[in-house]
């Protein structure tokens, strides 16, 4: 069973501007992200793995991977890699039967390099366990606190998605 609860933090919301910020700096993650395993599919024509990416993120851009605490960091390069490998699969599946699809499937796409945003996600372990308890939940290496009846124990995952929409909640 999946518990979600749901928090909509408006423009107005003190915590909007931080939440933002990171959506931002996970965006350019992403972005570069994507730039290294995109480039190595067209110069070698494979796919960059999880692991090569990682260690081409950590060691070449690392002020980009330690902006954001590690473990969102880390989810964002899971993000890349499976939307990466949905590609492969469903270009695998195209050459099968392209009658399933109304185009060839299209190679995914950087995030716009000023309005764009990416989803934060925030593992178990990025998350005060001492907070939470008080029916808070603070998130790593910020000054976020919001209020929630979620139990430490039930928690997975925890997720702020910014999009061109929700200026307008």
């Amino acid at each position: 069973m999946y518990l979600i609860e749901k928090h909509i933090i408006k423009k107005n919301n003190k915590f909007y501007t931080e939440i933002d910020k990171l959506s931002f700096l996970s965006k350019n993650l992403y972005n570069m992200s994507l730039y290294n395993i995109r480039q190595h599919y067209f110069n070698e024509k494979k796919f960059l793995s999880l692991k090569e990416n990682y260690n081409l993120i950590k060691n070449i851009q690392k002020n980009d991977y330690e902006s954001l605490p590690r473990k969102v960091s880390n989810q964002t390069l899971k993000q890349v890699d499976k939307n990466f490998k949905s590609f492969f699969n469903a270009l695998k599946s195209y050459k099968k039967n392209p009658k399933k699809f109304k185009s060839s499937p299209k190679i995914p796409k950087y995030k716009d390099k000023i309005n764009g945003r990416n989803i934060l996600i925030y593992e178990k372990g990025a998350i005060s366990k001492k907070q939470i308890k008080n029916d808070i939940i603070h998130l790593s290496k910020t000054n976020i606190y919001i209020s929630s009846k979620i139990k430490y124990d039930d928690l997975i995952y925890l997720f702020f998605i910014f999009s061109k929409f929700c200026s307008s909640l």
